[in-house]
């Protein structure tokens, strides 16, 4: 793979400015950002120095995927065999002290970052290896007087402004989403079930992406009064079947090569009654208002307001219940990932940065209705990555 310089020139800026000699992750979206390599299980560890030397420690297993990223330096290991029953860090603890000396970090007293605080990872894999405490134990075993610092603001603040590259890399994720929306909105109907409806849109993450490409997701359905639910820390596809009239709410979060997406869409099955028409009303009215709001150095919170207030004034204010966006890309569902779109943000828009646009009124016992885009943002305003379905006259299903 073409190296970002975009990407590395920022990071080596960053740690310099830092006063930083290196700085090392391991979670899967961290190392894609340093490496531009996405791993599989959550045992590769990728570094970076002030010089923009980039190394990466990866499992045997993955080393033909390991090669489509930039490093200068690729080494592996084996984290297990046959002739013994070894954790991953103890197998990874030499080949990493061997990959830091090669990048002439070994016999000095630097001064590193690395992943020091809790963190939301979207799952690269069934299951996820994840370092822990253990990536403080390696570091400080391999350097000697070593001072450590927790990277996790450095990293959000490289993770909120995307590279030309990256941003072509999640609107990819996003076109391959739209098409699986395309195909799985005809399943929408009265008598369809919710998981039936979910696996239908999750079918074609797979099938449209390309080749060899890694894509998946997640997907889930929640109908009816069941809908109303949504604006809770998670969403949950059920047995229940759709009835004539009802809003399926279609939350997505999907990926390609790494990059993620985060979509909903809101479909029902014939026209809407009078009352969800006034919801759909006032949830496209309030997008218009959000996305009408941003451009480069606005307030974040400012955004939240547009939107909220179109909401309130509507009647719906207490129904709705969370921040109008978040950073998307790098995560999928993490509400502390730059910018966030929230009453109390103090974030200022740049860009660079990619986000989504979520405006919701979740109503108990009754409802629920979300519209969520990813949009980027450019130097004269945003773009929108998910510029389909976005009309009632699309959402409504005959």
């Amino acid at each position: 793979m073409e190296r970002d310089v975009d990407r590395l020139e920022r990071v080596v800026a960053a740690l310099q400015d830092g006063g930083f000699d290196a700085l090392v992750c391991a979670l899967p979206a961290n190392v894609l950002l340093l490496s531009g390599y996405w791993p599989v299980i959550g045992s590769a560890i990728a570094v970076v120095t002030r010089e923009g030397r980039v190394a990466l420690l990866a499992p045997a297993d993955e080393r033909d995927l390991a090669e489509s990223g930039w490093a200068d330096d690729l080494r592996t290991f084996q984290p297990g065999g046959l002739t013994e029953l070894v954790d991953v860090p103890t197998a990874a603890a030499e080949p990493f002290a061997a990959l830091l000396r090669a990048a002439g970090l070994g016999g000095v007293k630097a001064r590193v970052a690395f992943e020091g605080g809790g963190a939301m990872e979207p799952a690269s894999y069934v299951s996820l290896h994840v370092y822990g405490g253990a990536m403080r134990t390696l570091l400080e075993n391999a350097m000697r007087g070593v001072q450590l610092a927790d990277g996790s603001e450095l990293i959000a603040r490289l993770r909120a402004v995307k590279t030309r590259r990256e941003i072509a890399c999640i609107a990819r994720s996003c076109s391959v989403a739209e098409r699986a929306f395309s195909a799985g909105a005809t399943h929408v109907m009265a008598n369809a079930s919710e998981r039936a409806i979910a696996a239908a849109f999750a079918a074609g993450l797979e099938v449209e992406a390309r080749g060899e490409e890694r894509s998946g997701g997640f997907v889930f359905c929640m109908s009816g009064p069941d809908a109303a639910r949504a604006g809770k820390a998670y969403a949950r596809s059920g047995a229940r079947e759709m009835e004539q009239g009802e809003v399926a709410l279609v939350h997505c979060n999907s990926h390609v090569g790494g990059y993620w997406t985060d979509i909903t869409r809101c479909y029902c099955a014939g026209a809407p009654d009078a009352p969800a028409q006034d919801v759909y009303d006032a949830v496209f009215e309030a997008r218009a208002a959000a996305l009408d709001a941003l451009r480069p150095g606005a307030r974040a919170r400012d955004v939240d307001r547009a939107a909220r207030t179109v909401l309130e004034r509507r009647g719906y204010g207490r129904a709705f219940t969370h921040g109008t966006g978040h950073g998307v890309g790098f995560a999928a569902i993490n509400h502390n990932a730059m910018p966030r779109v929230h009453p109390a943000s103090p974030d200022i828009l740049e860009p660079g940065m990619v986000f989504n646009i979520e405006p919701a009124v979740y109503l108990d016992g009754v409802t629920g209705i979300r519209h969520c885009d990813v949009v980027a943002l450019g130097d004269r305003g945003a773009t929108l990555l998910t510029p389909f379905h976005t009309s009632i006259g699309e959402l409504a299903r005959a």
